[in-house]
């Protein structure tokens, strides 16, 4: 069985440390980032799709220089973009590319949401209550399926062919801690990237 070595990817030590890469080439560690990372956005005056995701669907982009304080802990890694205007917060997968997109929710539960972050946007917009097989609630939504269609343009996108919230699922390989000392409880986690020692 693999020895398992967590790297902190919110550690200033991080960036550029060969010792990670060494440890990488060893056939009996499995290396796992840990930590969260933020993707902002440049904020605009103009009306655009994003603006509207915003008014109709609740996601709130993270801002240059507005991002948040978030105490929770993932392993493995993620970049956070967004957040619901609750507890829940949008991310993506470190691990893929194109990244897949999540949530974590208030229960601090990984969920999958999309393949990627156009698929995302799709049932954001066309399946507002998407968010019902996570949390039960449903979407207090009035709109037309001729509103829905026109906001579903303004990204050049059209209504899916299957329901897309029907893939939404628990991410089991995803563990998001409380904070980072609930994660040293459990977990080794290697917060300078020292040298490898077996």
């Amino acid at each position: 069985m693999k020895k398992r070595a967590y790297f902190n990817v919110e550690s200033p030590a991080f960036r550029g440390t060969l010792g990670v890469f060494m440890i990488e080439d060893d056939e009996d560690v499995e290396c796992i980032w840990a930590g969260k990372r933020f993707e902002t956005y440049v904020p605009t005056c103009e009306e655009n799709g994003f603006t509207s995701l915003q008014r109709r669907r609740g996601l709130r982009l993270f801002f240059e220089g507005l991002i948040p304080k978030v105490d929770f802990f993932p392993a493995p890694s993620m970049t956070l973009f967004a957040h619901d205007g609750k507890e829940g917060y949008f991310a993506f997968d470190d691990r893929n590319s194109p990244p897949k997109v999540y949530f974590v929710s208030e229960k601090l539960e990984c969920w999958y949401l999309a393949e990627d972050f156009r698929t995302f946007v799709q049932m954001m917009i066309f399946e507002p209550n998407w968010k019902e097989k996570i949390t039960g609630e449903m979407a207090e939504i009035h709109e037309t399926p001729e509103e829905i269609a026109d906001f579903g343009m303004l990204f050049g996108l059209y209504p899916p062919e299957e329901k897309l919230s029907e893939n939404i699922y628990k991410d089991i390989s995803f563990e998001v801690f409380e904070n980072i000392e609930k994660m040293k409880e459990k977990c080794t986690l290697y917060e300078d990237i020292p040298p490898y020692k077996s």
